[in-house]
């Protein structure tokens, strides 16, 4: 009896331990170590378990769970532990409310018998496989070296269960570079923009590996690619009953590009595209190469841009061919013995090149009937081949139908053009390379002993008489009287007018059609409106300048022969002498010569750009007909014709610029502008100085001297 009420009064105070009892001050701490004694006689189990070491000395004993009536009824129990858990933490939000009876409770993973320290967790994975048995099993087949479920969710907070951030960092610890392809473009899985800029938005682990899909399911990894490559995925919808998956192509785990290896591609593409495979299988492209390097049916169709969406079918074939240029421009493939030029460069600066580059580069809609000459009217599309040079010719007579077979002789090929190829082009070539740098290096030679000559008989650019009267007339001071004598008549100076305009214009829409490399070269097409549109300003303005050229011939002709004299730009005798005495002036200081009214250097200037007027107009009047003059002329002589045709017309730029523009701008005695040609007026002062004997000859009473 006194046993039984000792361990009543044992029972009834571990109850109350927590609590201070009024009666007995001090009791209750005591009466736990009784209590748990007692407990301990009958439950030997328990032996040496301390609750301090669960730090709730102060807040539970036996009795705080186990009824003070002996009642061991589960259900009892199993409330009031829960009742009493929540008193003290209840911050905690139950993850499982609205499961049931299934609810797990709080011991089922937090042990309270046996070991003083929470049980590891994979108990906890254990109890969470009771309910959710087919979760995750990917994961499931590693056993040991599973992750645990606490390890993603979390476990007490409902609102947290499936945290992707988390779920993601967890991921991350045992796969460390899963898809390098969504590493590379925003950190770990990082989205992209609609401007190609990475994003605070991750594509998550579980986006695509979810519960349900194990490893992951190819439909579901698409849908989630559709979100930001929408357009990429919308090639291939419903191309097939079955459509083509992302990742049939795309393997994530591979490389930073996320692309499978060419043949692994290529496969994928010929599994569906069977005709096209096989004309590829017995291609030049097929084989070529190794796995980075080989061309495929990705390097033509990229599906996240390009061919694959382009619409309009002239500009899917040129946007084909600029893909041909650069690929071979970057190796020097499919060349003959004959040269050793890159495929790239040699089709580019062709005609027809030129054109396609310019027509890739530029905005709008290419008629399908474009007469351009592309990589594939020769090569094929799937089945590129190598060609002989017996078959260029029915290729060009597809377009060129008037012209016979010769016009393929205008073809050079991807060889270089060399003493045993292409002869005619590469001795034009030859002569302008010698012809360009020695006029020029003796116009600047002639120029700086001008400019010598100059600063020692005192002259200087800022004391220049025209600039001195610019200056004058710009502070409104009074301008005297100056004597002037006509020197131009008006249709002189129209013609001067018309020659400067045109050839302004044949050189601005010119040149650039020869470097579609260049951006500047693209923007002054673009301003004209296109390629198309470039090239029919130029043949006209050409056409304009022929004709001011014929008109001012047989003005020439006919005045020459009212008067019974040659032309006074026809050099004479004495103006090969002054050159020389040009040059003792410059070198020993003797006296210049006294010339008429056109000097030695003003004469060859003008036969020098009349016959380069002439070249120009003969060379382009043959590239305007080509079809008509190779029914007389051999094919290659359109080649050689076409490159006289650009490098005369460098070597005319370059020449107005450095000596034209010396004579008529920079020259000290004349700054800022010679506006003789404009205006038809010489003052007297400078006639005399300069033209001594046209001078005398107008004013036969005075001499110069």
């Amino acid at each position: 009896m006194r046993t039984m009420t000792r361990g009543a009064l044992a029972i009834l105070l571990a109850g109350t331990a927590s609590m201070e009892i009024p009666w007995a001050p001090g009791l209750a701490a005591q009466e736990v170590e009784v209590a748990q004694g007692v407990c301990a006689d009958c439950h030997p189990s328990l032996e040496g378990y301390r609750l301090e070491a669960l730090n709730h000395a102060d807040s539970i004993s036996c009795g705080t769970c186990h009824h003070v009536g002996f009642s061991n009824d589960p259900d009892v129990v199993r409330l009031r532990r829960i009742d009493q858990c929540r008193d003290c933490h209840g911050d905690i939000t139950e993850s499982h409310s609205g499961v049931g009876d299934r609810a797990p409770e709080c011991t089922e993973c937090h042990s309270i018998h046996g070991t003083p320290e929470l049980t590891p967790t994979q108990v906890a994975s254990a109890r969470c496989g009771v309910c959710h048995s087919n979760a995750h099993p990917a994961h499931a087949l590693l056993d040991a070296d599973a992750p645990f479920c606490a390890d993603c969710h979390t476990v007490h907070d409902a609102a947290e269960a499936h945290p992707e951030s988390a779920a993601k960092e967890s991921c991350v610890s045992c796969h460390s570079t899963p898809h390098p392809g969504h590493d590379a473009q925003g950190g770990w899985f990082g989205r992209v923009g609609e401007d190609g800029a990475p994003t605070d938005e991750a594509v998550t682990c579980v986006a695509c590996h979810t519960a349900e899909a194990g490893f992951g399911l190819a439909a579901e990894a698409d849908a989630r690619c559709s979100d930001c490559h929408e357009e990429s995925v919308a090639v291939h919808a419903g191309h097939r009953d079955e459509d083509v998956t992302c990742t049939e192509c795309h393997d994530l785990t591979v490389s930073v590009v996320g692309r499978r290896g060419r043949a692994a591609m290529d496969q994928a593409c010929g599994s569906c595209h069977e005709e096209t495979w096989v004309a590829y299988r017995g291609s030049a492209h097929s084989g070529f190469g190794d796995a980075v390097t080989a061309p495929g049916c990705a390097t033509c169709h990229v599906f996240d841009g390009g061919l694959a969406r382009e619409q309009d079918p002239m500009r899917r074939r040129l946007a084909a061919t600029v893909l041909c240029v650069e690929c071979h421009e970057a190796q020097a493939t499919l060349v003959s013995d004959a040269g050793g030029s890159r495929p790239g460069s040699s089709y580019g600066k062709d005609f027809h090149g030129e054109t396609v580059l310019f027509l890739a580069k530029g905005g709008g809609r290419v008629p399908a009937d474009a007469d351009v000459l592309l990589c594939s009217d020769c090569h094929g599309v799937h089945d590129v081949r190598l060609m002989d040079r017996s078959e260029v010719a029915p290729v060009c007579e597809r377009c060129h139908e008037d012209s016979g077979t010769k016009i393929a002789g205008a073809w050079l090929g991807h060889d270089t053009p060399g003493p045993r190829n292409a002869i005619p082009v590469w001795l034009v070539r030859l002569f302008y390379t010698f012809l360009i740098p020695f006029m020029l290096v003796g116009l600047t030679l002639i120029i700086g002993f001008h400019l010598v000559d100059q600063r020692r008989s005192g002259a200087r650019m800022w004391q220049a008489p025209g600039l001195l009267r610019l200056l004058a007339r710009l502070r409104g001071e009074p301008e005297g009287e100056v004597g002037t004598v006509q020197r131009f008549s008006r249709t002189e100076r129209f013609e001067h007018i018309g020659s400067m305009v045109t050839f302004i214009l044949l050189v601005v829409t010119g040149l650039p059609q020869t470097r579609p490399d260049l951006s500047i070269a693209q923007g002054i097409i673009g301003l004209f409106g296109g390629i198309w549109t470039t090239r029919i300003i130029h043949r006209i303005v050409g056409v304009a300048f022929v004709v001011l050229m014929l008109t001012h011939v047989v003005r020439a002709v006919v005045r020459a022969f009212r008067r019974r004299r040659l032309p006074v730009m026809v050099p004479v005798r004495k103006d090969f002498e002054d050159i020389v005495h040009t040059f003792k002036h410059y070198l020993t200081g003797s006296p210049l010569p006294r010339v008429g009214k056109f000097d030695f250097s003003q004469k060859f200037e003008y036969w020098g750009l009349f016959l380069g007027g002439i070249v120009m107009s003969g060379s382009g009047l043959v590239l305007l007909f080509p079809e008509l003059f190779t029914q007389v002329l051999p094919g290659i002589l359109i080649a050689a014709i076409r490159t006289m045709h650009g490098l005369e017309a460098t070597f005319a730029v370059l020449v107005v610029v450095l000596w034209h523009s010396y004579g008529v701008i920079f020259r000290p005695e004349i700054f800022p502008l010679d506006t003789t040609i404009f205006t038809g007026k010489m003052r007297l002062d400078r006639l005399k100085h300069e033209h001594a004997l046209e001078y005398e000859r107008l004013f036969p009473g005075d001499t110069a001297d």
